[in-house]
């Protein structure tokens, strides 16, 4: 299905050689052959699951999700009962925000390298994928292209137009100010930009492509791995609700489109919440409730860049997990207090019967977490599970309408979405007061519902949780979230032929 085609490999070769010599150096189509590619609408198609593939490449090449979506807000460390010398400890490095170490491997500790948590401090593979997006976009809108016809191609540029915003939205959570650019053959320099200007050009690029989208997919090959309207909206509504974070200026605007963002996913009917005993369903991906998912399927080769980068890797052992002599213990775990938290005692939730087992509060390797990992693992093979890496699925977009209602002062509403999703969950109704405690609550729905999905640090960083300890256990100070120490490092050879080019400057130390 994800057939590297001539085109994307020589695409490819070409960033890979100009990228140290010019910042986003690209070489005009002809040079490459272009004139060979996009002749037919099998050629584009070929070419569309081509760049879904380099965005599955770029969030696998590292514990992306994993790191700097759950671990780096400290309710994950590494279990004091260890399987053998390569332990996971780098874990508790992100956790206290010491992240030079694993960016730049300290000695003795070697073994992280497999991980390539390098990779978190370098964008350039976020703009192959951008750059693809670009130029396919140009090459189908110039050409004549017989069996395409003007409603096909206006759909793969809308699919170009959600997956350079995905990518864009991706590297600005992770390192804040970005260079942005959306021409195909782009050669000069470019400084960073602001991020909420970058988001506000994703939001007014990818709302104008909407209508060109369909609403979901019959065919469940295609559902959630592909770019629908449902997973559009859900984006929209995710950088609506990041830069209100940070634009406060314009908060109430976003908070209303995000209100009604999703007033129009939820009313199109194209989705649904599965039963909370289905989550298997749900996690193995391309169900009713996907909106956007990272296919993963070893039967068809779809696999993360490394088997241990996905986020069941951290929180199982034997037998979810094998070979046996490796992994008596989990390699990390969810810190007591914090579950106690979001579980009271007492309180009904079928979340802590599908997801955890007896040992849920076991501060040591004995926990386990099985969102993704229903059935035991056979043979002794050192495999991970099967399952999609979800991006963006229905119940997080129902939360995220919930969170911009409370924004808003609609508790009445917003009440209505939790409860939605609570009423899935099989737990107490809400029925406490608006204002902080109803905001306060939908969070803490959040933190439970998206579990392990890889949005809990980010979240904590446009809601400013970050800076409280009850949400983040080594929290930022204010100086330090202004300073930047909510992103990551990026990689010096940004800095190559670029005289326009900052780094972030809470980690030049």
């Amino acid at each position: 299905m994800f057939r590297r085609i001539i085109y994307i490999t020589a695409l490819l070769a070409l960033i890979s050689q100009s990228g140290c010599r010019k910042f986003l150096n690209v070489q005009p189509l002809d040079k490459l052959s272009g004139n060979a590619f996009f002749k037919s609408a099998k050629d584009v198609e070929d070419n569309m699951w081509d760049i879904y593939g380099l965005f599955r490449d770029v969030v696998g090449s590292c514990p992306m999700f994993a790191v700097a979506g759950e671990v780096r807000a400290g309710m994950l460390p590494s279990s004091p009962q260890k399987n053998d010398g390569n332990d996971r400890s780098f874990v508790d490095y992100a956790a206290k925000n010491d992240l030079l170490p694993l960016i730049y491997t300290p000695a003795g500790k070697d073994f992280w390298n497999i991980f390539a948590l390098a990779n978190l401090a370098d964008w350039k593979p976020f703009y192959r994928v951008i750059q693809a997006c670009n130029i396919l976009q140009y090459e189908i809108g110039r050409r004549s292209i017989p069996d395409l016809s003007a409603d096909a191609m206006k759909k793969y540029q809308a699919e170009a137009s959600f997956m350079r915003a995905m990518s864009y939205f991706m590297m600005v959570r992770l390192w804040g100010d970005v260079p942005y650019y959306t021409d195909a053959y782009h050669e000069s320099p470019l400084p960073r930009e602001k991020m909420v200007t970058v988001i506000n050009n994703c939001i007014a690029d990818l709302s104008a492509a909407l209508d060109a989208l369909p609403w979901t997919f019959t065919d469940p090959a295609f559902r959630g791995a592909r770019a629908s309207k449902g997973a559009a909206i859900a984006l929209l509504m995710e950088m609506n609700m990041w830069n209100a974070g940070f634009d406060k200026g314009n908060a109430q605007h976003l908070y209303e489109s995000t209100a009604k963002l999703g007033d129009d996913l939820i009313k199109s009917g194209a989705y649904q919440l599965l039963p909370i005993d289905q989550s298997f369903t749900i996690f193995k991906g391309r169900s009713m409730e996907s909106l956007f998912d990272i296919v993963i399927s070893s039967n068809y080769n779809e696999t993360l860049s490394q088997k241990w980068n996905d986020l069941s890797e951290l929180v199982v052992h034997y037998p979810y997990k094998r070979p046996a002599n490796g992994h008596q213990y989990s390699f990390t775990y969810f810190r007591a207090e914090y579950l106690r938290r979001l579980y009271p005692s007492g309180v009904p939730d079928a979340r802590t019967e599908m997801w955890f087992d007896s040992q849920m509060f076991a501060n040591d390797g004995t926990f386990l977490f099985l969102k993704y990992n229903s059935l035991y693992e056979q043979g002794n093979a050192d495999v991970n599970v099967d399952n999609n890496l979800i991006v963006l699925r229905y119940a997080g977009a129902i939360l995220l309408r919930a969170e911009a209602l409370a924004e808003i002062g609609q508790d009445d509403e917003a009440i209505r979405m939790m409860n939605i999703i609570r009423d899935r969950a099989k737990t107490t109704l809400y029925q406490g007061p608006g204002g902080t405690a109803l905001k306060e609550a939908i969070f803490t729905e959040r933190a439970k519902e998206l579990m392990m999905e890889g949005h809990y640090y980010f979240d904590l960083i446009r809601t400013g949780r970050v800076m409280n300890q009850q949400w983040c256990y080594y929290p930022l100070t204010q100086a330090q979230f202004d300073n930047g120490g909510w992103t990551w490092p990026i990689n010096p050879a940004a800095l190559d032929n670029n005289p326009y080019m900052q780094l972030n400057n809470y980690w030049l130390r």
